[in-house]
């Protein structure tokens, strides 16, 4: 019978939580920012500016959320957000000197802990994974639009709703 560990995003989300502790700490104990913030400056850097919705966009998070991040870091000085002058009701953000400095001060030493994570594959398995993963996010993407109609919203604090469980 299967079980809990026989699923495959429960074991991704076992190795994502604890290789995140490492992310964590060395973001919030050694630099005074959150995973999400990261993310947030690792997305500025390789996209440059951008308007906050199509950073939330690509980082599939909801726009509140990403307004939020954006604002801690506009209070940190590692993102700045300008208003265009020809609509100023349009935002773009963008990394600051300080936060471009965090970002290349910060990313090698993520990136020596995503090579330690993998250094237990062999290039060519890694090549391989790398590959699955790829496919698997396509299909993922797929089901998700395929079955979007027929899911029900999420609601957590309406619990089972009322459903039965047999």
């Amino acid at each position: 019978m299967a079980s809990i560990d026989d699923l495959l995003l429960y074991r991704l989300g076992r190795l994502s939580a604890v290789a995140g502790v490492m992310v964590v700490r060395l973001c919030e104990g050694g630099y005074g920012i959150t995973r999400r913030e990261w993310a947030v400056i690792a997305q500025l850097h390789q996209n440059g500016s951008l308007p906050p919705s199509a950073l939330a966009e690509r980082m599939h998070r909801d726009r509140a959320r990403t307004s939020r991040t954006l604002t801690a870091l506009v209070q940190k000085k590692l993102v700045l957000r300008t208003i265009t002058a020809h609509d100023r009701r349009s935002a773009r953000v963008s990394l600051t000197p300080v936060g471009q400095q965090l970002y290349e001060t910060l990313m090698p030493q993520i990136q020596a802990i995503n090579s330690q994570i993998l250094s237990v594959l062999q290039p060519e398995e890694t090549a391989l994974f790398d590959a699955a993963l790829e496919r698997m996010q396509g299909r993922a993407e797929a089901l998700l639009t395929e079955l979007s109609p027929i899911l029900p919203k999420a609601n957590r604090r309406q619990g089972q709703r009322g459903k039965e469980l047999t």
